[in-house]
Protein backbone atom coordinates (compact mmCIF):
# COMPACT_ATOMS: atom_id res chain seq x y z
CA UNK A 1 0.00 0.00 0.00
CA UNK A 2 1.34 3.62 -0.93
CA UNK A 3 3.20 5.01 2.23
CA UNK A 4 0.73 8.12 2.01
CA UNK A 5 -2.59 5.74 2.90
CA UNK A 6 -0.93 4.55 5.48
CA UNK A 7 0.06 7.77 7.78
CA UNK A 8 -3.29 9.22 7.19
CA UNK A 9 -6.00 8.28 9.61
CA UNK A 10 -9.76 7.62 7.76
CA UNK A 11 -12.48 7.64 10.34
CA UNK A 12 -14.62 5.73 7.87
CA UNK A 13 -11.82 2.79 7.00
CA UNK A 14 -14.48 -0.02 8.68
CA UNK A 15 -17.00 0.97 5.70
CA UNK A 16 -14.30 0.58 2.81
CA UNK A 17 -15.39 -3.36 2.14
CA UNK A 18 -17.55 -6.03 3.30
CA UNK A 19 -14.32 -7.71 4.00
CA UNK A 20 -13.92 -5.17 7.48
CA UNK A 21 -17.37 -6.42 8.97
CA UNK A 22 -16.46 -8.41 11.99
CA UNK A 23 -13.82 -5.05 12.86
CA UNK A 24 -16.84 -3.19 13.32
CA UNK A 25 -17.92 -6.03 15.83
CA UNK A 26 -14.44 -5.84 17.53
CA UNK A 27 -14.45 -1.86 17.70
CA UNK A 28 -18.30 -1.24 17.94
CA UNK A 29 -17.74 0.57 21.13
CA UNK A 30 -14.80 2.71 20.50
CA UNK A 31 -14.90 6.09 18.33
CA UNK A 32 -11.36 7.05 17.40
CA UNK A 33 -11.07 10.08 15.96
CA UNK A 34 -7.31 9.57 15.22
CA UNK A 35 -4.83 6.62 15.37
CA UNK A 36 -5.45 4.70 18.90
CA UNK A 37 -1.74 3.89 19.49
CA UNK A 38 -0.61 1.42 21.20
CA UNK A 39 -2.47 2.57 24.61
CA UNK A 40 -5.82 2.43 22.55
CA UNK A 41 -5.11 -0.99 21.14
CA UNK A 42 -4.35 -2.63 24.56
CA UNK A 43 -7.39 -1.69 25.54
CA UNK A 44 -9.08 -3.74 23.65
CA UNK A 45 -7.75 -6.59 25.19
CA UNK A 46 -10.03 -7.53 27.71
CA UNK A 47 -7.99 -10.86 29.63
CA UNK A 48 -4.61 -10.52 29.90
CA UNK A 49 -2.44 -12.75 27.09
CA UNK A 50 0.50 -14.68 28.12
CA UNK A 51 3.10 -15.90 25.68
CA UNK A 52 4.67 -19.35 25.10
CA UNK A 53 7.62 -17.44 27.15
CA UNK A 54 5.45 -16.81 30.23
CA UNK A 55 5.34 -13.24 29.75
CA UNK A 56 2.18 -10.57 28.94
CA UNK A 57 2.08 -9.51 25.74
CA UNK A 58 2.27 -5.90 25.47
CA UNK A 59 2.47 -3.21 22.59
CA UNK A 60 5.11 -0.60 22.26
CA UNK A 61 5.28 2.14 19.16
CA UNK A 62 8.38 1.13 17.46
CA UNK A 63 10.50 4.30 17.92
CA UNK A 64 13.69 5.73 19.60
CA UNK A 65 11.42 4.67 22.83
CA UNK A 66 11.21 1.35 22.00
CA UNK A 67 13.33 -0.94 24.59
CA UNK A 68 15.51 -3.94 23.35
CA UNK A 69 16.18 -2.45 19.66
CA UNK A 70 18.94 -4.82 19.01
CA UNK A 71 16.98 -7.61 18.99
CA UNK A 72 14.34 -9.07 16.03
CA UNK A 73 11.03 -8.40 15.34
CA UNK A 74 10.19 -12.00 16.40
CA UNK A 75 12.88 -12.38 19.23
CA UNK A 76 11.75 -9.33 21.19
CA UNK A 77 7.81 -10.76 21.29
CA UNK A 78 9.10 -14.13 22.65
CA UNK A 79 11.92 -12.91 25.51
CA UNK A 80 10.24 -9.16 26.64
CA UNK A 81 6.39 -10.27 25.47
CA UNK A 82 6.68 -6.83 23.44
CA UNK A 83 4.82 -6.20 20.12
CA UNK A 84 6.61 -3.37 18.57
CA UNK A 85 4.13 -1.30 16.63
CA UNK A 86 4.27 1.90 14.22
CA UNK A 87 1.76 3.92 15.64
CA UNK A 88 0.70 5.43 12.29
CA UNK A 89 0.39 1.75 10.00
CA UNK A 90 -2.25 0.13 8.62
CA UNK A 91 -0.44 -2.59 8.44
CA UNK A 92 0.65 -2.43 11.95
CA UNK A 93 -3.03 -1.87 13.25
CA UNK A 94 -4.49 -4.90 10.85
CA UNK A 95 -2.07 -7.26 12.76
CA UNK A 96 -2.86 -5.93 16.34
CA UNK A 97 -6.56 -6.72 15.43
CA UNK A 98 -5.35 -9.66 14.08
CA UNK A 99 -3.48 -10.54 18.28
CA UNK A 100 -6.56 -9.19 19.39
CA UNK A 101 -8.80 -11.69 17.41
CA UNK A 102 -6.53 -14.74 17.40
CA UNK A 103 -4.17 -14.52 20.30
CA UNK A 104 -3.51 -18.49 21.00
CA UNK A 105 -2.89 -19.05 17.47
CA UNK A 106 -0.33 -15.78 17.20
CA UNK A 107 1.08 -17.27 20.29
CA UNK A 108 2.50 -20.41 18.45
CA UNK A 109 3.60 -18.59 15.29
CA UNK A 110 5.74 -16.77 17.40
CA UNK A 111 6.82 -19.76 19.63
CA UNK A 112 7.49 -21.87 16.06
CA UNK A 113 9.60 -18.83 14.43
CA UNK A 114 11.56 -18.82 17.74
CA UNK A 115 12.07 -22.70 17.20
CA UNK A 116 12.98 -22.00 13.37
CA UNK A 117 15.51 -19.29 14.34
CA UNK A 118 18.06 -21.60 16.44
CA UNK A 119 17.82 -23.54 13.83
CA UNK A 120 18.68 -21.10 11.29
CA UNK A 121 19.53 -17.73 12.76
CA UNK A 122 19.54 -14.05 10.13
CA UNK A 123 17.42 -12.69 7.81
CA UNK A 124 17.07 -16.13 5.11
CA UNK A 125 14.05 -17.96 6.23
CA UNK A 126 13.22 -22.03 6.69
CA UNK A 127 10.54 -23.64 4.73
CA UNK A 128 8.58 -23.40 8.05
CA UNK A 129 9.26 -19.53 8.54
CA UNK A 130 8.26 -19.69 5.05
CA UNK A 131 4.91 -21.11 5.70
CA UNK A 132 3.89 -19.35 9.36
CA UNK A 133 4.74 -15.60 7.21
CA UNK A 134 2.53 -16.56 4.50
CA UNK A 135 -0.82 -17.29 6.89
CA UNK A 136 0.38 -14.34 9.01
CA UNK A 137 0.42 -12.08 6.18
CA UNK A 138 -1.93 -13.73 3.73
CA UNK A 139 -4.19 -16.28 5.98
CA UNK A 140 -7.78 -16.36 5.05
CA UNK A 141 -9.39 -19.45 7.66
CA UNK A 142 -12.18 -20.98 6.12
CA UNK A 143 -13.98 -22.84 8.69
CA UNK A 144 -16.51 -25.32 7.79
CA UNK A 145 -18.64 -28.30 9.07
CA UNK A 146 -18.97 -29.50 5.11
CA UNK A 147 -15.59 -31.46 4.54
CA UNK A 148 -16.57 -31.50 0.82
CA UNK A 149 -17.13 -28.28 0.34
CA UNK A 150 -13.41 -27.89 1.72
CA UNK A 151 -12.14 -29.97 -0.80
CA UNK A 152 -13.80 -28.60 -3.56
CA UNK A 153 -11.77 -25.14 -2.21
CA UNK A 154 -8.70 -27.07 -2.26
CA UNK A 155 -8.93 -28.50 -5.77
CA UNK A 156 -10.16 -24.98 -7.16
CA UNK A 157 -13.56 -26.41 -8.14
CA UNK A 158 -14.78 -22.47 -8.11
CA UNK A 159 -18.49 -22.59 -8.88
CA UNK A 160 -19.27 -25.61 -6.90
CA UNK A 161 -17.39 -24.20 -3.88
CA UNK A 162 -18.74 -20.46 -4.43
CA UNK A 163 -21.86 -20.35 -6.88
CA UNK A 164 -23.59 -23.75 -5.96
CA UNK A 165 -22.87 -23.92 -2.30
CA UNK A 166 -23.56 -20.09 -1.88
CA UNK A 167 -26.39 -20.47 1.03
CA UNK A 168 -23.60 -22.25 2.55
CA UNK A 169 -21.31 -19.02 3.06
CA UNK A 170 -24.21 -16.20 4.12
CA UNK A 171 -25.27 -15.28 7.35
CA UNK A 172 -28.39 -17.37 8.44
CA UNK A 173 -29.87 -20.78 8.93
CA UNK A 174 -28.08 -22.69 6.55
CA UNK A 175 -24.68 -21.01 6.77
CA UNK A 176 -22.21 -24.13 7.79
CA UNK A 177 -19.17 -21.84 5.94
CA UNK A 178 -17.64 -18.35 6.67
CA UNK A 179 -13.70 -17.08 5.76
CA UNK A 180 -12.05 -15.27 8.97
CA UNK A 181 -9.10 -12.83 7.71
CA UNK A 182 -6.21 -14.06 10.34
CA UNK A 183 -3.69 -12.02 7.64
CA UNK A 184 -3.39 -8.61 8.36
CA UNK A 185 -2.04 -7.41 4.87
CA UNK A 186 -5.58 -9.00 3.53
CA UNK A 187 -6.79 -5.99 5.36
CA UNK A 188 -4.21 -3.47 4.15
CA UNK A 189 -5.25 -4.86 0.54
CA UNK A 190 -9.14 -4.84 1.32
CA UNK A 191 -8.75 -0.44 1.18
CA UNK A 192 -8.92 -0.49 -2.88
CA UNK A 193 -9.77 -4.39 -3.57
CA UNK A 194 -9.24 -5.79 -7.24
CA UNK A 195 -9.20 -8.79 -9.71
CA UNK A 196 -6.58 -10.55 -8.54
CA UNK A 197 -6.57 -10.39 -5.12
CA UNK A 198 -5.70 -13.78 -3.81
CA UNK A 199 -4.43 -15.27 -0.20
CA UNK A 200 -3.38 -18.63 1.12
CA UNK A 201 -6.66 -20.66 2.36
CA UNK A 202 -6.53 -22.62 5.69
CA UNK A 203 -9.27 -24.88 5.29
CA UNK A 204 -10.19 -25.89 8.83
CA UNK A 205 -13.68 -28.07 10.09
CA UNK A 206 -15.24 -26.78 12.72
CA UNK A 207 -18.15 -28.72 14.75
CA UNK A 208 -22.14 -28.49 13.69
CA UNK A 209 -22.85 -26.00 16.56
CA UNK A 210 -19.93 -23.29 14.86
CA UNK A 211 -22.34 -21.37 13.34
CA UNK A 212 -24.98 -20.62 15.61
CA UNK A 213 -22.59 -18.64 18.13
CA UNK A 214 -21.98 -15.15 18.13
CA UNK A 215 -19.72 -13.65 15.91
CA UNK A 216 -16.84 -12.85 18.54
CA UNK A 217 -17.78 -16.20 20.14
CA UNK A 218 -16.75 -18.10 17.17
CA UNK A 219 -13.04 -15.86 16.73
CA UNK A 220 -12.79 -17.48 20.53
CA UNK A 221 -13.71 -20.71 19.60
CA UNK A 222 -11.85 -21.13 16.03
CA UNK A 223 -8.53 -19.48 17.77
CA UNK A 224 -8.13 -22.55 19.53
CA UNK A 225 -9.27 -25.01 17.00
CA UNK A 226 -6.80 -23.33 14.73
CA UNK A 227 -4.02 -23.77 16.83
CA UNK A 228 -4.62 -27.24 17.81
CA UNK A 229 -4.61 -28.27 14.08
CA UNK A 230 -1.62 -26.84 13.38
CA UNK A 231 -0.03 -28.17 16.43
CA UNK A 232 -1.37 -31.37 16.14
CA UNK A 233 -1.03 -32.09 12.30
CA UNK A 234 2.81 -29.82 12.01
CA UNK A 235 0.57 -27.55 9.09
CA UNK A 236 3.31 -25.18 8.80
CA UNK A 237 6.22 -27.56 7.92
CA UNK A 238 5.89 -25.40 4.63
CA UNK A 239 3.24 -23.64 2.49
CA UNK A 240 1.45 -26.99 0.69
CA UNK A 241 -1.00 -27.25 3.54
CA UNK A 242 -2.19 -23.55 2.48
CA UNK A 243 -4.17 -23.00 -0.89
CA UNK A 244 -4.64 -20.22 -3.01
CA UNK A 245 -7.82 -17.99 -2.85
CA UNK A 246 -9.52 -15.79 -5.08
CA UNK A 247 -10.43 -13.50 -1.92
CA UNK A 248 -13.22 -11.61 -4.04
CA UNK A 249 -14.85 -14.84 -4.69
CA UNK A 250 -16.34 -15.43 -1.33
CA UNK A 251 -19.65 -14.84 -1.10
CA UNK A 252 -20.93 -11.36 0.42
CA UNK A 253 -17.66 -9.87 -0.08
CA UNK A 254 -17.03 -8.57 -3.23
CA UNK A 255 -21.22 -7.34 -5.02
CA UNK A 256 -19.91 -8.48 -7.75
CA UNK A 257 -20.17 -12.14 -7.24
CA UNK A 258 -23.39 -12.11 -6.34
CA UNK A 259 -23.53 -12.57 -10.86
CA UNK A 260 -22.49 -16.44 -11.17
CA UNK A 261 -20.71 -15.16 -14.54
CA UNK A 262 -18.11 -13.08 -12.14
CA UNK A 263 -16.74 -16.77 -11.79
CA UNK A 264 -16.02 -17.76 -15.21
CA UNK A 265 -12.79 -15.35 -15.26
CA UNK A 266 -10.47 -18.08 -15.22
CA UNK A 267 -6.95 -15.47 -15.00
CA UNK A 268 -8.79 -14.93 -11.62
CA UNK A 269 -10.01 -18.58 -10.83
CA UNK A 270 -7.84 -20.51 -12.06
CA UNK A 271 -7.92 -24.21 -12.34
CA UNK A 272 -5.78 -26.06 -10.18
CA UNK A 273 -2.83 -26.89 -12.17
CA UNK A 274 -2.02 -30.84 -12.93
CA UNK A 275 1.23 -31.85 -11.84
Amino acid sequence: MAKNIIQHWDTDFLNKSPIFSDLKLLLQDVNWADWPGCSGLMALIKSPVTLASGLPLDMKPQDDSLPFPEMGYEERIFKTGIISTREQSWHDLFNAFIWILFPQTKILLNELHRQELHKQPGKKRTRTRDAITHLDESGIIIASTETELLQSLKAHQWQQAFVKNRPCWLTGVQQSTGAFVFGHGMYEKAFKPFIGFTGKAYCLTVPEDFFSLAKMEQYKVLDGLLRDDIKKHNRLTDSHFLSPLPILGVPGWYSANKDPEFYNNKDYFRPKRVK
